[in-house]
């Protein structure tokens, strides 16, 4: 039997053993690694690996022609337009109309009762003729000095009152027929046969057919670009698809307390679809200089330090430069740039969300030709 001695050493024998191949290996290795790291040294640089070039839509900045519009909100107004009121009280026994009917101007609307008007004035005609008659005796008399100067005044006087009483009661039956007092279209009747109405009462509206105004204000700012004869462009919301043109023909000398001005335009040859207290957009075309640069809304893009648009870098391999521009009026699908770009160059209009700075680009021309088409229109 072994001595506890003899056993630990016998235990340790393997341990120094496998010390042993581990160095040799390491040894055989370090001289293999170093051999590949001066070939992999040697050897050339990889070439590095290119981006695939974006494929984005470009525009032309532009000098065309374009134009500035002052707008507006207003209302239509009738050239004509009233509701005929009852000017005394009465039944009505007349009603000669209907609804929606076209009448001239004098024709004969609506007659209330006037029988007992009509007697009277026969009574009252009756005496004129007596003091006409009275008077014309007394001239004869008073050139034969029969009659006092006096008397023939009285006569004279109550000749006159007489004829003014018939005057009255003319007038008084006059106004229970009451006509159209222009031509146009009738509204809606509001009274009726047999009906009594009272002094004021509205018995239909009437409608000339005399044309329409819009109505508008416009901020103290943009009062001076309105002058008499502008000619406007004006759209109904209720007419869609139905371009007007109107001519102002007058301007309020006074600002409201709005600091607002009021300006009246007619329009030109309106529809008869269009009516008085219709929704009306008013717009003041004003051209902008001639050499105003523009390009598509859809290249200015946003950031925390303005609005930029991305710059086509022509070459061979094209690449793009963020760069800064100040904008201004918005017009038909393009904007206005008074700085950063000039006439000619070539700015990313779709796809720009993909790009940054110096990045490699494929135009796509035939989507910008499309765009800036449609812009356009």
């Amino acid at each position: 039997m072994l001595e506890p001695e003899q056993h630990t050493e016998t235990a340790r024998k393997p341990s120094k053993l496998t010390s042993g191949y581990v160095l040799y290996a390491l040894l055989a290795v370090v001289p293999l690694l170093l051999a590949w790291a001066v070939w992999r040294w040697q050897q050339p640089a990889a070439v590095a690996f290119a981006a695939t070039p974006v494929k984005v839509a470009v525009a032309t900045v532009s000098n065309r022609p374009l134009v500035s519009y002052v707008q507006a909100i207003g209302e239509l107004e009738a050239v004509q337009e009233v509701s005929v009121p009852a000017e005394i009280g009465g039944r009505i026994v007349e009603l000669p109309i209907e609804s929606g009917q076209r009448v001239s101007r004098g024709q004969i609307l609506v007659r209330l009762n006037d029988a007992p008007q009509r007697g009277q004035l026969l009574r009252l005609q009756g005496q004129l003729d007596n003091t006409r008659t009275r008077l014309e005796r007394m001239k004869q008399l008073i050139g034969a000095n029969a009659i006092s100067r006096e008397a023939l005044d009285n006569a004279q006087a109550q000749y006159t009152a007489a004829r003014g009483a018939v005057q009255e009661l003319i007038a008084e039956i006059e106004q229970r027929t009451i006509r159209a007092p222009f031509a146009g279209t009738l509204g809606i009747r509001k009274v009726h046969l047999g009906q009594y109405v009272n002094a004021g009462d509205t018995l239909i509206n009437l409608l000339g057919n005399q044309g329409l105004y819009v109505n508008f204000s416009v901020p103290e700012q943009v009062a001076s670009r309105f002058t008499p004869a502008s000619t406007l462009q004006i759209e109904l919301d209720a007419l869609p698809g139905q371009p007007l043109t109107a001519v102002l023909n007058s301007i309020d000398p006074f600002l409201d307390r709005s600091r607002t001005l009021s300006l009246q335009a007619r329009l030109q040859n309106p529809p008869d679809s269009a009516l008085p207290r219709m929704f009306a957009r008013v717009r003041l075309p004003l051209p902008l200089p001639a050499n105003t640069l523009s390009v598509p809304e859809t290249a200015v893009t946003y950031s925390a330090y303005g609005e930029d648009v991305y710059v086509v870098n022509p070459s061979l391999t094209p690449t793009v430069r963020r760069v800064s521009v100040k904008t201004g009026e918005r017009r038909d699908g393009r904007v206005v740039i008074s700085q950063g770009v000039a006439a000619g160059d070539q700015v990313v209009i779709c796809g720009q969300i993909k790009l940054s700075d110096g990045a490699s680009i494929e135009p796509v021309l035939h989507s910008a030709l499309s765009v800036d088409a449609g812009a356009g229109e």
